[in-house]
């Protein structure tokens, strides 16, 4: 009789909190300023996991009332915290707004700031507008927000509050930080610099050591890094090594990269050291049998022993479609391969001891050889014709940046900005860039200022010494200074100036893909002739050119009947074939020829 007792008060349970929540919803209508009453339901709604009816009620209640009495905010405060905390930022970036627009103070700005920061929508500008609507010291709210944001999850608040005491108001206090930001960004370079410029009020700090090894890291330089982090772990506590660790997340290297490194870091002597990399060899067990075969074969060369070697003439790119491998080879002159360089695309030589390209594994623009440099979070370039200039974009297409020949950036401009396809002076005084839509914008190299904008509906913008030319959506070619149209026998998809007065074009394709193949045409300003001197080439849209003019000489992968394909050096005056590559089912593309 009791067990039945027991069952029917049970079943009653949700009736009765069903009329306690009814009733207590009828009081919060009638009066929206009940603490007590909204205290009891969000308790309900909290204990029995009804989030989307605990945020809609307090989204309701503070958009019903004009302003906050102090009883009610620690109880709408707590429920911003607690929406964070389960995952539902989108009520608790709504709540948090409506409170910091009725009460704008400091702690409705952090719980606001707080809500974008854990829904992923966290931005500088977010940040300063809200810290503008304030009449505190800006210096002090800032503070204030840096303090409060130590840890948070995402970090995104926190860096960029770092990034704005340190840009704004020079507060080198929060270098550390702000470094870090700026590595989350990818920012490698300015890292680095930052990081040397301060060496003398930075050096004091273990996670000083700690970036500069997680820089070194992220070249390859692993045992720079370890390095770098014991001298960081010998002025440690023990409090900020696992932090600095946790930074290698921003980074891409192999996981049993990390892993080892990670391990040979946090042995405190030779047996634990010992111990730590046996650990690692067990969790790795394939690694014996990769060091066998290893063993049995000579080190790859590197780049710079290729460049050094004497008859290194030709480099291009394989890609094998089926296994995901890019690599850029580099060939005699009897199309011997002579080196490799692994995982890398838009290989050029800048002289012939300099090579440029983009590394897939460092996410940056690479020179090697007797000149080296690296272009963090860059992921474009183009070269001019003379190979003393590099035009680079960062990652995300905000700005492009001049570099010369000593390696060294003389301008930036930002902008919405497309290098495919740039197009320089054959005297590499000007280059073409497009700046979004059917906008071009020619440019000064030396002074990067905006010599002209061409904004009307182009595919592409080319130039000459002394005149600018387009290719039309229809494929015409059009002489944009003399405002004629160029008379060629097929329509072009892209098209340079070459030498002797003599236009290079690429014929449209009839389909267009990743690869397009089609025939390469010269025609002649001077005559007005149009001459196919290849009938199956290969065209792809990229920053680097895909087919490659350099004074007589026009370089070119070109496919037979039978499917394969070649790399052509021609000389496109004579039409005389310089070079050509052994056969190949895999694509190569980008050819280049190193300079004398």
């Amino acid at each position: 009789m009791r067990k039945i007792v027991f069952v029917i008060v049970l079943m009653m349970v949700p009736f009765v909190v069903l009329g306690q929540v009814e009733e207590l919803k009828a009081k919060i209508a009638e009066n929206p300023l009940d603490v007590e009453s909204l205290k009891a339901l969000l308790e309900i709604y909290y204990e029995n996991y009804e989030l989307e009816n605990y945020g809609t009620t307090l989204k309701e209640v503070i958009m019903a009332v004009d302003e906050i009495p102090e009883a009610m905010y620690p109880l709408i405060e707590e429920g911003i915290e607690k929406l964070l905390e389960n995952a539902y930022s989108d009520y608790a970036e709504e709540i948090s707004e409506i409170l910091f627009d009725l009460r704008p103070d400091k702690n409705s700005m952090l719980l606001y700031l707080k809500s974008l920061n854990s829904g992923w929508a966290m931005s500088e500008e977010a940040i300063r507008q809200s810290v503008n609507r304030l009449s505190e010291d800006q210096i002090e709210i800032y503070e204030f927000l840096h303090a409060e944001s130590v840890d948070l999850y995402p970090v995104d608040l926190h860096l960029l509050v770092s990034r704005i005491l340190v840009e704004d108001f020079g507060e080198t206090d929060y270098l550390i930080p702000y470094i870090v930001g700026l590595i989350d960004d990818y920012d490698f370079s300015t890292a680095r610099s930052l990081l040397s410029e301060n060496s003398e009020f930075l050096s004091s700090s273990p996670m000083y050591y700690y970036l500069n090894g997680i820089l070194d890291l992220e070249i390859g330089y692993y045992d720079d890094a370890v390095e770098w982090f014991l001298q960081g772990k010998s002025r440690d506590d023990g409090t900020e090594i696992y932090e600095a660790l946790s930074l290698i997340e921003y980074i891409y290297i192999p996981e049993y990269v990390t892993d080892l490194f990670t391990a040979i870091v946090l042995a405190n002597d030779e047996a634990s050291l010992i111990s730590n990399i046996q650990e690692f060899v067990l969790n790795y067990e394939e690694l014996s049998w990769i060091f066998s075969w290893i063993s049995r074969v000579p080190e790859p060369m590197k780049l710079a022993e290729i460049l050094s070697d004497e008859e290194t003439a030709v480099s291009y790119n394989t890609v094998n479609l089926d296994f995901e491998k890019i690599n850029i080879g580099f060939y005699d002159a009897y199309a011997s391969l002579r080196g490799t360089v692994s995982s890398a695309i838009y290989g050029q030589f800048l002289d012939a001891r300099t090579y440029v390209y983009i590394s897939e594994k460092m996410d940056g623009v690479i020179v090697e050889g007797e000149r080296e440099a690296r272009f963090d979070g860059c992921d474009v370039y183009s070269l001019s014709p003379n190979r003393d200039r590099l035009l680079i974009m960062d990652t995300w297409g905000e700005s492009i940046s001049m570099v010369d020949s000593s390696m060294d950036i003389i301008w930036t401009l930002s902008e919405e900005y497309s290098m495919v396809p740039v197009a320089w002076s054959p005297d590499g005084s000007k280059v073409v860039v497009s700046t979004g839509g059917d906008y071009f914008s020619v440019i000064d190299v030396e002074s990067g200022q905006v010599i002209e904008s061409i904004e009307s509906f182009y595919d592409l913008v080319f130039l000459s010494l002394d005149e600018t030319y387009a290719v039309d959506y229809d494929g015409e070619i059009v002489n944009l200074t003399k405002e004629s149209l160029i008379d060629t026998d097929a329509p072009a998809f892209w098209a340079a100036y070459g030498n002797n007065n003599k236009i290079i074009y690429f014929e449209y394709p009839d389909e267009y893909s990743d690869f397009s193949y089609d025939s390469l045409h010269v025609y002649d300003l001077s005559t007005g002739e149009d001459t196919v001197i290849a009938y199956n080439v290969m065209f792809m849209d990229a920053p680097v050119p895909s087919v490659k003019i350099e004074g007589d000489f026009v370089y070119f992968t070109e496919k037979d009947a039978l499917g394969m394909h070649r790399v052509i050096v021609m000389d496109y005056i004579t039409n005389e074939v310089l070079f050509e590559s052994l056969p190949s089912e895999d694509i190569i593309i980008f050819p280049d020829v190193r300079p004398e």
